[in-house]
């Protein structure tokens, strides 16, 4: 839907453009964004990667202002009429509130609880949210407004700035504007873009994962809005979970449980998805920002996530996982980049699995592996499961669904299932 509000950019209801009229000066120079792609930034100065550090909440930035504490107040006080002092200061607008205060010394015109309530109070009521302003002071180099352009005076368009590698921007100024526009049914806003961008600490996390290299790329699905456009997923994930789900539902029945391991598991994102289905899951990943991201975008306990090599991991404990999964591994090890060879490695998985291993690896008749993977096809990875393993029945689910856009050269790779009938004390 977001993507098809994009590429229509309808104009504003009657209503909400009414209501803005009285805010915003319609002049040469505005762009008219989508809601759907103004996102929350920082406040009373801070930076919005200054403020998600102070309000602890690293994906501040990366949520739209429409889900953000501005616009849940306007829904809750929607929902439910006159709200108490006390509903109010329990709200995230009051704890974004206390934050600017803690930090700041203020938020608007208030300074303490009853300042707070004021300031949500006046929001309610439709009032124009202003304070004092002290001129044009531009923005630094991190995204901040400098001092003196806290707030904007009655008139000004809200001011953003553009998120870099993304179609989203940064609120700089007006999120009880943005708020309420999107309240009333507003699919765009006429904006004010300052020069330069700024980057999320999302953004950030994901670039200094040690296998993307600094490039931008999701090795797993990532749900934030200033991915969707710039950010290719490399493996969807789904196709391989779906086929995992299924033959574990027709293999151990339909109340699935007992323990799970991820080898290499990245962001976290099947270790999150085996453990909605009830399984204890955890992984293994060499990257210590695996645990972080996986904490951030999916919930994750870190302590769920062995931090290390899967190799001196694995040889280190006698565990054993009911069911064991291990992805776009073992060709590193093929290929001469792991710390043993790539019988040592299908051995070691093979002593911690209990049931059922899930495996999948590159292939030859991918482009980039054409020649050092020479050989390396799926009647092949079968018989090599076969010999190095002691798993009764080795089957081959088929491809995934990764073989596309830019990335159509590559994966097509199958998904293998080992199965130990009788299971592993």
């Amino acid at each position: 839907m977001t993507d098809l509000l994009h590429r229509s950019r309808p104009r504003l209801t009657a209503p909400a453009r009414h209501r803005l009229a009285r805010v915003t000066r319609w002049r040469p120079g505005l762009r008219e964004v989508p809601v759907a792609k103004l996102l929350l930034g920082g406040q009373n100065g801070m930076s919005a990667g200054a403020f998600a550090t102070a309000v602890e909440d690293p994906l501040w930035p990366s949520r739209r202002v429409a889900e953000g504490p501005h616009a849940g107040l306007l829904a809750l006080a929607a929902r439910h009429g006159g709200l108490s002092d006390a509903q109010l200061l329990a709200t995230p607008y009051a704890r974004m509130a206390r934050t600017c205060i803690r930090r700041t010394g203020r938020y608007f015109g208030a300074e303490d609880a009853a300042g707070i309530v004021a300031q949500a109070r006046e929001f309610l009521a439709g009032n124009t949210v202003t304070a004092s302003w002290a001129g044009d002071g531009g923005v630094g180099g991190d995204g901040a407004p400098r001092p003196g352009d806290l707030h904007s005076p009655p008139g000004q368009p809200v001011l953003v700035v553009p998120i870099a590698h993304s179609d989203c921007y940064q609120v700089l100024d007006g999120h009880h504007r943005v708020a309420r526009a999107a309240a009333e049914g507003a699919m765009t806003l006429p904006v004010r873009v300052r020069r330069g961008t700024v980057t999320t600490p999302l953004q950030d996390l994901l670039q200094r994962m040690s296998w993307l290299d600094g490039g931008r790329q999701l090795y797993q699905p990532v749900d934030a809005p200033e991915l969707a456009a710039h950010w290719p997923t490399v493996r969807c994930c789904v196709d391989r979970f779906e086929a995992m789900d299924a033959f574990l539902r027709r293999f151990l029945g339909p109340t699935l449980s007992g323990s799970y391991l991820d080898v290499a598991s990245c962001y976290g994102w099947f270790v999150a998805q085996m453990g909605g289905l009830g399984f204890e899951a955890e992984g293994i990943e060499r990257d210590p920002l695996g645990a972080t991201l996986g904490r951030l975008v999916y919930g994750l306990d870190p302590d769920r996530i062995r931090i290390g090599d899967a190799v001196a991991l694995l040889r280190g404990t006698r565990e054993t996982w009911d069911v064991v999964s291990c992805f776009s591994l073992l060709h590193h090890f093929v290929l001469g980049r792991g710390s043993c060879d790539e019988v040592e490695l299908v051995r070691l998985l093979d002593r911690a699995t209990g049931r059922v291993l899930f495996l999948d690896t590159g292939q030859e008749h991918e482009r980039w592996f054409r020649s050092s993977l020479r050989g390396w096809n799926p009647d092949h990875i079968r018989a090599f499961l076969h010999e190095h393993t002691t798993f009764d029945r080795i089957l081959d689910l088929g491809p995934d669904r990764d073989a596309v856009g830019p990335y159509a050269d590559n994966y097509g790779r199958h998904l293998f299932v080992c199965v130990r009938t009788g299971g592993r004390a």
